[in-house]
């Protein structure tokens, strides 16, 4: 049996991680620090990677694709028609890889992980809210939809996550559907 390919996969995944730990950290982020932190040499990691702006790339999708993994595990029938259902099971998934996705979110780290996250999202946003990609003004929607979520979520992070996970993703769907005006005549999140 070959074991090439997951070694390849663990070495890479390894380098991927340690941008994660460092920049997470706010230490500094450099080739060397990645390599030092993975336990790699610069050259292992220019196998993999072309330069830091590539592994930043690479582990952003890298870890929004974690998250459609764990979406297609936790929702393999679709979406819940239950607000508070969907709000629970979406926080679980976000237990794992939230943590990255939400200092990404909050940092505004790259102004291309939005167009990421809207793509991203597209196929998410066409089955909660049942709108096909061809409809008029979808992308105008999804735009508004993701930066929403992204101003919501920064704002948690930012002040230190007094609303539960649970409670943020009802927050961020209600507001999404029923919007400002609709989520002002909202009931409290308990009698949801």
């Amino acid at each position: 049996m070959n074991k090439q390919p997951e070694l390849t996969d663990k070495t890479r995944r390894g380098i991927i991680d340690a941008f994660w730990k460092l920049l997470m950290n706010r230490e500094k982020l450099s080739v060397i620090s990645v390599s030092k932190t993975a336990g790699v040499n610069r050259s292992t990691f220019y196998q993999y990677f072309l330069d830091m702006e590539d592994l930043r790339d690479k582990a952003e999708k890298q870890m929004l694709e974690d998250v459609k993994k764990k979406i297609s595990q936790v929702f393999p029938a679709g979406f819940p028609m239950s607000l508070k259902e969907f709000a629970k099971s979406y926080a679980g998934i976000l237990e794992d890889e939230g943590e990255k996705l939400f200092y990404t979110i909050s940092t505004d780290l790259n102004s291309g992980f939005v167009e990421k996250l809207k793509d991203f999202y597209a196929p998410i946003f066409t089955k909660l809210f049942g709108l096909e990609p061809d409809t008029p003004n979808f992308d105008y929607a999804l735009t508004f939809s993701v930066s929403a979520i992204s101003g919501i979520v920064s704002k948690w992070y930012q002040d230190g996550k007094k609303l539960s996970l649970e409670e943020l993703m009802y927050n961020c769907y209600w507001l999404v559907s029923a919007g400002v005006f609709g989520f002002a005549q909202m009931k409290p999140y308990s009698e949801a």
